[in-house]
């Protein structure tokens, strides 16, 4: 009985309102373009979604209003491709909401208040690459969550309350090549049958959870993946084998942990790396090989490690290709022995402000290369 209303409700809007007319139907705040078939409305007093826009138009964007809930009237305009609710006051998203936008591409829900979502939730959404949950209250993840998001490829889950992950949450997500599950309530790195569905995954952020370590083998499904965020995961310790598998990863952040050593071991099965941040560590010494087998590292970050005393002689010695060394904010690093930094012909950009350097070795630096230093707050004499 519902549905023969809502749809009786949208037949009579369309014979009272032709696409020419629709411009006289725009909300106060917004902008309705007919040509584009483009709606965008800025920070206002909206609290349901519009009922008399312009069945036609495939761009919906209501930002920073007070809408609490996606209602039955998102049915009328089953052409959008783009729809952007963010930051707004949604609670809930009622289940089969999006039934009928079948060509619904990008999802923009971050930053509102839902709390829980279901496998019904989505339902509808086939077509949907990108879809942005961040910045909302979801604490659980159930089996089976994002089936109907056949085509997805990005999916932000950033800044909720994930706690819990079924094993089977992301099953179906077989193209899916983006996914952020930072600063969440992670307290270890999801099971690897997770990343078993999907096999396409490029980038993976778990950075601001509390995981404390990695197991062993705890990416080995993730075969193609080219980027691993963990700043701030609260790491304390990286296994031998935690790394397992990463074959084709080209940047590391473990910025920002409590790392106290350099995990040598577990890096050196990293080939291919060519970005790694390890600054905010509770190392105090880079030892001599320290990031052996990274033979493709071009830019390594070594900043803000509070505890870095001493950098020793060849201790990037295998990494002849960095073109690029941030070792600024070592407030504690007074010592940096000579031919440290040797065997780096390619190195053009070093950074060493401020730290505590009273003394400059001679030889430190492969002084044939055209080589920017910054030097600048160092007590050097």
């Amino acid at each position: 009985m519902q549905m023969i209303t809502i749809i009786s409700i949208w037949c009579i809007l369309a014979s009272i309102f032709s696409p020419s007319e629709a411009l006289a139907n725009c909300p106060p705040g917004c902008q309705c373009d007919d040509n584009t078939l483009v709606v965008q409305c800025g920070e206002g007093q909206l609290d349901v979604l519009p009922i008399a826009l312009n069945p036609s138009i495939q761009r919906l964007v209501i930002k920073s209003n007070k809408i609490k809930t996606i209602d039955s009237s998102i049915q009328f305009y089953a052409e959008l491709t783009f729809l952007d609710l963010s930051s707004n006051h949604l609670m809930t998203i009622p289940q089969r909401t999006f039934a009928y936008q079948k060509k619904l591409q990008e999802v923009h829900l971050n930053h509102n208040k839902i709390g829980q979502i279901s496998n019904k939730t989505f339902i509808g959404l086939s077509a949907v690459t990108v879809l942005n949950l961040r910045g909302n209250q979801i604490s659980e993840l159930h089996q089976g969550t994002f089936t109907p998001l056949l085509k997805i490829v990005e999916l932000n889950l950033g800044e909720n309350r994930i706690g819990f992950l079924d094993p089977k949450a992301f099953d179906g997500l077989r193209q899916l090549r983006i996914l952020y599950l930072d600063d969440n309530a992670l307290t270890s790195v999801p099971d690897p049958v997770i990343f078993q569905a999907m096999p396409t995954l490029a980038e993976l952020f778990l950075g601001m959870n509390s995981l404390l370590t990695i197991q062993p083998a705890a990416f080995q499904d993730l075969k193609g993946l080219t980027r691993l965020e963990l700043m701030g995961a609260s790491l304390r310790n990286v296994s031998h084998d935690s790394f397992q598998g990463l074959e084709e990863l080209r940047i590391l952040d473990l910025s920002d942990n409590r790392l106290a050593r350099i995990p040598s071991v577990g890096l050196s099965q990293l080939v291919r790396l060519e970005q790694l941040s390890l600054g905010q560590n509770d190392f105090q010494v880079i030892s001599e090989g320290a990031l052996v087998g990274l033979k493709q590292l071009k830019r390594q970050d070594l900043n803000g490690a509070v505890k870095l005393k001493r950098v020793m002689t060849r201790a990037l010695l295998d990494n002849g290709n960095l073109e690029y060394l941030n070792l600024s904010s070592n407030k504690m690093l007074v010592e940096q022995l000579e031919g440290a930094l040797s065997g780096l012909r390619h190195l053009r950009h070093v950074v060493k402000k401020p730290n505590a350097l009273s003394i400059l070795a001679e030889d430190l630096f492969p002084w044939t290369n055209r080589v920017t230093l910054y030097l600048s707050e160092n007590p050097i004499s």
